[in-house]
Formats: structure tokens, C-alpha cells, sequence
């Protein structure tokens, strides 16, 4: 019989959380679990279901996630915590890291990033979408790109795909797929045909 991995969410955005479980769902390994919308009822669910991954919104009004994961992680240690959350901030990412949070995801991935972030989670690994190795300070006057970004605009200039580029780098194709977003994003450009041609220009 199938190993089914135990899924619940806590998250104040209940289209946003039942959108999720609908996907998840689907997924012949995951048994969903539960969901919570107050950070209050958020602990309660983990404590009650004791899911095998727990997906935790950080924003919350009656509180945030990084509470709630500290009081589930002070009880449970080996608790496998996901946060979800709109802040792309190194220092919270940091701050979840230091706590043993399994990982930080950006809401606006797509739902075969979020089964691969789950799957790595599963698997014993860490996932942090946007800033694995805390670099976005590092930035110059160049859109604010870090030195890991330019990086990766310099091997897609050179025709590598993401996962060639992760394996070069040694990062997760999630974390490259993130890094190229965000790197459209800063530079307001459209493609990669475009990021290409911003490497020829700036000599990446």
C-alpha cells in the first residue's frame, strides 16, 4: 500500500487555500489532511492532525507565521514547516531558516513548483525559492540583480536550460526557475531572448 504523505494549510485566504488543496488532492501520494484560516485554528490543525508537511501562511490577521512555527517547532522539533508567503525579504528568510523551517515559497508559483518544493521537502531538503544562500543584498545599480543572478544571465546567455544551470551551480531547478522571474522582473524585460541580449550589452 502507498506511503501517503499527510498534507494541511493554515492560510487567512480561503480561495487561495482551497485552490491548493485541489491540487494537491489530485496527487495519488498526498492525503490532505485539514485546513486552518487564523493562526490561532493554524496551531490547533497541526497539533490535531499532525500533517507530515504543513503549509503555513506568514501573514495572518491575528498573528504571523513565524509565531505559529516557533510554538509548533517548540513542541514538535522535527515538524516540517512550509511558509507561504508575498515577502521576498532575505532577513524573515533568514530568521525561518535560523527557526528550522523547512522552507519559504513565494505565492506566485505554479502548481508543479509547489509539488516539486513539496516533493524536496519529503525528501530532506530545504527549499527556499527566492534567496537560498541569502545573497539579495549583494546588489548594484544594475536593476539591483545580485551577483547570483548575474550569474545565472550570464549562463542562459550561453544557451544553458535551468537545469543545466543547476547543475553548474549546484541549486535546485526550482531555485533557477525563481532566480530567472525575478530577474525579469527586476529588469522589466519579457523573454529570455531578452535577457540574452541585456547579457551582450552589459558583457555577463
Amino acid at each position: 500500500m502507498l506511503n501517503r504523505t499527510k498534507v494541511a494549510i493554515a492560510d487567512d485566504h480561503k480561495i487561495f487555500a482551497q485552490g491548493i488543496k485541489s491540487v494537491l488532492k489530485d496527487q495519488e501520494w498526498i492525503n490532505w489532511v485539514g485546513e486552518a484560516f487564523t493562526a490561532k485554528d493554524a496551531f490547533q490543525l497541526y497539533e490535531d492532525r499532525r500533517p507530515d508537511i504543513f503549509l503555513l501562511d506568514y501573514h495572518f490577521p491575528d498573528g504571523n507565521g513565524y509565531e505559529v512555527a516557533k510554538k509548533i517547532l517548540h513542541k514538535y522539533p522535527n515538524a516540517a514547516i512550509i511558509i507561504l508567503s508575498m515577502e521576498n525579504d532575505s532577513d524573515i528568510m533568514h530568521q525561518c531558516s535560523l527557526l528550522g523551517i523547512k522552507g519559504y515559497i513565494i505565492k506566485n508559483l505554479s502548481s508543479d513548483e509547489l509539488i516539486q518544493t513539496i516533493e524536496q521537502v519529503v525528501s530532506g531538503n530545504n527549499v527556499y525559492m527566492w534567496g537560498e544562500e541569502m545573497d539579495s543584498k549583494l546588489t548594484d545599480q544594475d536593476g539591483g540583480l545580485s551577483k547570483r543572478e548575474k550569474e545565472i544571465i550570464a549562463l542562459i546567455s550561453k544557451g544553458l536550460t535551468s537545469q543545466e544551470i543547476a547543475d553548474t551551480i549546484n541549486l535546485s531547478v526550482l531555485t533557477i526557475n525563481t532566480h530567472r522571474r525575478n530577474i525579469l522582473r527586476k529588469l522589466n524585460l519579457k523573454n529570455t531572448a531578452m535577457v540574452v541580449q541585456y547579457a551582450k550589452v552589459n558583457r555577463l
